[in-house]
């Protein structure tokens, strides 16, 4: 008799599962991102993309960028990422993110969010989708970083 589970998914499917299911507390019209932090094997911490806490959610009537491409204009979102919420959750609740800390995120962070990522000392980071990494300075920002990056593969 075999102990053997044939139907168990990997860690790095649990916790994108999990970053998924985050994202479905985004409070942005345009889209909903989701982030999780592990360490050791453990969520240390959760993000998801919105404007900051106790401020009204975005509507299509108050969303400034509402009109605009994708990408477009970014500094006038009032949302905050969710990595930089997942990061800001563990800093107030004193959660030590030093070491080997893992980053999962259904979205490709933007330039801001991947500096923070890599100024934090997270080690690695998973994501699912792709977003805006055609960029000249990304590609050399993590060249130049320890940062490993891996793009999300379901086996």
């Amino acid at each position: 008799m075999s102990n053997e589970i044939t139907n168990r998914i990997t860690k790095d499917e649990y916790f994108m599962k999990i970053a998924e299911v985050v994202s479905l507390r985004s409070t942005c019209i345009k889209r909903s991102v989701g982030a999780i932090l592990v360490k050791d094997s453990h969520i240390i911490s959760t993000g998801f993309n919105g404007t900051p806490a106790g401020f009204k959610h975005c509507t299509k009537e108050t969303c400034v960028r509402q009109n605009l491409k994708s990408g477009e204009k970014p500094e006038l979102c009032r949302g905050v990422h969710s990595e930089i919420n997942c990061i800001v959750q563990a800093a107030i609740h004193g959660t030590s993110i030093k070491g080997d800390t893992i980053l999962y995120s259904t979205t490709f962070p933007c330039m801001s969010c991947l500096k923070l990522i890599i100024n934090a000392g997270i080690k690695r980071l998973v994501y699912k989708e792709g977003y805006n990494m055609e960029n000249k300075v990304k590609e050399e920002l993590v060249k130049e970083s320890e940062l490993i990056i891996e793009k999300f593969r379901k086996l």
